[in-house]
């Protein structure tokens, strides 16, 4: 039967997840305690998040993460390799959705791999709309670049300059795809409550003191040795000078410095300011393939 996930249930889910993900593919790597529990509790607003348990034995989990800001709702499902029901899942998550966001747009995310899973999202009716990229680079570069004249890039006050940080991310991203613009009070309170964050990766790149691009560097994948380059910002007005490598670069660098083997990050294959090409460049390559279907938009 289904029910709510308990704090007691975590050692059961983060093997379950794991499993899930390693019978997909064998090099994917484990997901920690941490990011585990950040699903669970919710990225956005609202989630709800089910088990389903028989005799002891938690063989599937659901979350409908509800995005107020974008009037969606985002489903996953993960179950154990050989004793899961898709389909049951995915019923339970779009009847709750249904229930309480019946106008909001329902999505579902699958590794392009996992054939099974993207058979039942497609069996709702949902279409593919995006690609995304997972992306690593086994032999970042260990020297942060050389900056142009009157060019500085420093690292933010975690507490103090989270006004400038969510300036700079409100209007470096407005243009990107799905973006939707938090207020900042919104925005900081949810900041807050990320127990991956880095309190010291957040790096302002300022032109003659002016700060108009943004790096975020979290520990999403600390457990496995590994950086992650979480948010590249620049400015529209200040785009074309090269301020993107030099903050990727400096991404790379700083997840060295820290002691981490390689370094990874995501991107949206459709994005159209060049961040694939830009990628590539400095040394990342695709790791996974991830697919996004929704139930009201096409590609």
């Amino acid at each position: 039967m289904f029910r709510p996930w308990r704090e007691d249930d975590l050692e059961q889910l983060i093997a379950l997840c794991n499993a899930h993900d390693s019978a997909i593919d064998p090099e994917f790597e484990d997901s920690s305690a941490e990011e585990i529990r950040e699903e669970l509790n919710g990225f956005y607003d609202e989630v709800m998040a089910q088990v389903y348990e028989e005799e002891g034995l938690i063989t599937d989990l659901v979350t409908a993460q509800v995005d107020k800001k974008r009037e969606r709702v985002e489903i996953d499902v993960f179950g154990l390799p050989e004793k899961h029901d898709y389909a049951r899942s995915f019923d339970l998550a779009m009847s709750w959705a249904n229930e309480h966001y019946a106008k909001f747009e329902k999505r579902a995310m699958c590794n392009s791999r996992d054939t099974e899973l993207r058979s039942a999202i497609e069996a709702l009716g949902f279409l593919l709309v995006r690609r995304y990229w997972t992306m690593r680079n086994h032999e970042p570069n260990k020297s942060f670049p050389k900056l142009p004249k009157g060019v500085e890039i420093r690292q933010a006050d975690f507490d103090s300059e989270r006004a400038i940080w969510h300036r700079l991310l409100m209007d470096s991203f407005s243009g990107h795809y799905g973006f939707k613009p938090k207020d900042f009070e919104v925005w900081e309170k949810k900041q807050r409550e990320q127990v991956l964050q880095d309190p010291e990766g957040v790096f302002f790149l300022e032109e003659e003191g002016v700060a108009v691009g943004l790096l975020v560097c979290t520990n999403h994948r600390a457990e496995n040795s590994g950086g992650f380059i979480d948010k590249i910002g620049v400015l529209a007005s200040h785009r074309g000078k090269g301020y993107g490598e030099i903050l990727l670069l400096w991404g790379c660098a700083y997840s060295v410095a820290r002691g981490f083997k390689d370094v990874a990050l995501a991107v949206d294959t459709g994005n159209s300011t060049g961040a694939v090409a830009l990628y590539e460049k400095a040394g990342f390559r695709p790791m996974n393939i991830w697919l996004a279907f929704s139930d009201s938009e096409e590609l």
